[in-house]
């Protein structure tokens, strides 16, 4: 055989043994990795930790209604809608913005007479119901920003016009900054055990895999303000605490061990 032709097959027989052994090599290491991964298929750990925030709220939220009774349909909407503006006038002129002001009620009722058919107080028959008026409930709810004007709100609303004031209730305007403080806290707690476990073990931690998250959202804190207008005092008197909200966020963070 030629020398030159002699070194060639040497050199691709070479070749062609170092690539079958590496391949033999890699085939044997990805059923390794396949055995592994059949006794622990994830190769992860996961670390939970709560992140928690005390926040002040910022908004108040006021509902009151203006009540209207009368014969006519029209005469009670029309009466209504006046005494409904003027009140709604009065909580402008304290700074609450138009997107500030919601209706969340208008509800016209038939008032019945169940008794138009007894002759006497000791007639005890029955009467079919005979319409004898209506009932028209407007209810607004109210956001107030500035707090040093919620008691003077209330305390003008019944001289303004509204006939109940009811359900104050404080609670954060953005909660989802709140939420985003809480988030930073867990996820550093988490972070810092991570670490910790990578120093003091032989684990070594790759790259997060999944990221879950629950939350606590603290309820509006409401206030009692049953009034009417023959007890308009009793509101603008009295002293108002907003008290404090905690908004609590767990995180549970998967790294990859490597």
């Amino acid at each position: 055989m030629d020398k030159n032709i002699q070194n060639l097959f040497f050199k691709f027989l070479l070749v062609f043994v170092v690539a079958l052994s590496l391949g033999v090599l890699s085939w044997g290491y990805y059923n390794y990795r396949q055995a592994q991964n059949i006794v622990n298929p994830e190769r992860t750990i996961a670390f939970t930790e709560e992140g928690k925030v005390i926040a002040k709220p910022d908004i108040a939220k006021v509902s009151f209604s203006v009540i209207t009774q009368g014969t006519q349909v029209t005469a009670v909407q029309a009466e209504n809608n006046q005494k409904m503006q003027k009140v709604i006038d009065f909580v402008k002129k304290q700074g609450v913005t138009d997107k500030d002001i919601q209706t969340t009620n208008y509800s016209l009722n038939p008032q019945y007479d169940y008794t138009w058919c007894r002759k006497s107080k000791d007639d005890t028959r029955y009467c079919s119901p005979k319409i004898i008026g209506y009932e028209l409930t407007q209810s607004v709810e109210v956001k107030i920003r500035d707090f040093d004007k919620i008691n003077i709100i209330i305390g003008g609303l019944s001289d303004a016009g509204a006939n109940q004031i009811s359900n104050i209730s404080f609670s954060l305007d953005e909660p989802e900054d709140y939420k985003n403080q809480a988030r930073i806290e867990a996820l550093k707690k988490i972070e810092k055990r991570a670490q910790l476990l990578s120093k003091e073990t032989s684990l070594k931690l790759g790259k997060i895999v999944s990221v879950s998250e629950s939350g606590i959202l603290p309820s509006p804190i409401y206030r009692d303000l049953k009034a009417s207008s023959e007890s308009a005092e009793a509101p603008s008197a009295a002293p108002i605490e907003t008290g404090t909200q905690e908004i609590t966020v767990t995180l549970t963070v998967s790294y990859e061990i490597k």
